[in-house]
């Protein structure tokens, strides 16, 4: 049995990867093997993934966060916004939209499709199933989000600028597209000590995970067997 966003099995799959213009499920689409591992459809960043390294979403781009609103009437199955990022053709498609200053804070809107611009009002359409619920004014403010999945980056040596999206289990050069896991067992490059049974999160090696040394840490996983620091520790991805 499967569904639109979710499918299962079969064991291998989460090895394959596509090319660039081999979209062939939904960015953030679930494949679930029957031991409960969990992998998400990606497609690689900027640089080819490296097997066992950590993962996290693209980072936003500051110009398309706290953008002002252009009017937009309840039922409105659209909006336009002027920003100054998104110039290639749907940066933003399969990501979000979201109403961060009223009227309208607290909604967000599925993206389906949008041109490309820089200077001038983009129309971003909606997906299926998504309208202007709260119609917005100038005074609103929108974030635009680009879809988690869409453009993964090995996890920084410095501080995180995204999400935690998984591990690699497929090296994809750039703009290919690969499964990442986001749950069940995974072999993870370490950095520091880590302790059997306890969490870790993201650290200060690129792509690497350590322990977690405070409650307010994104937690990545649970350490199942202890490898040495720069060696490949067995965690538990817990971030479905």
């Amino acid at each position: 049995m499967a569904y639109p966003n979710q499918l299962y099995g079969p064991e291998g799959e989460q090895f394959n990867t596509y090319g660039a213009t081999q979209q062939r499920w939904p960015f953030a689409t679930l494949l679930q093997l029957q031991d409960g591992r969990s992998y998400r459809f990606a497609r690689a960043g900027g640089s080819t993934l490296v097997i066992g390294n950590a993962l996290q979403s693209a980072a936003n781009a500051a110009s398309d966060v706290d953008v002002t609103a252009i009017a937009a009437a309840v039922g409105a199955r659209s909006l336009d916004a002027i920003t100054t990022n998104p110039t290639v053709l749907n940066r933003y498609a399969e990501g979000y939209v979201a109403v961060s200053v009223a009227p309208g804070s607290g909604q967000v809107y599925a993206i389906d499709n949008h041109l490309a611009g820089t200077t001038a009002a983009i129309t971003f359409n909606f997906a299926a199933g998504h309208s202007i619920r709260v119609a917005l004014t100038t005074t609103s403010r929108l974030d635009f989000i680009a879809n988690p999945y869409k453009s993964v980056i090995q996890s920084p040596a410095t501080t995180p600028t995204g999400a935690h999206a998984g591990v690699a289990v497929s090296a994809p050069t750039t703009t290919q597209h690969c499964w990442v896991q986001s749950s069940g067992l995974a072999s993870v490059l370490t950095a520091g000590t880590v302790v059997l049974g306890e969490p870790v999160t993201t650290s200060g090696t690129a792509g690497a995970v350590m322990p977690s040394a405070a409650a307010t840490d994104a937690q990545f996983g649970i350490v199942q067997r202890v490898a040495a620091s720069t060696a490949w520790s067995d965690v538990y991805v817990t971030i479905d």
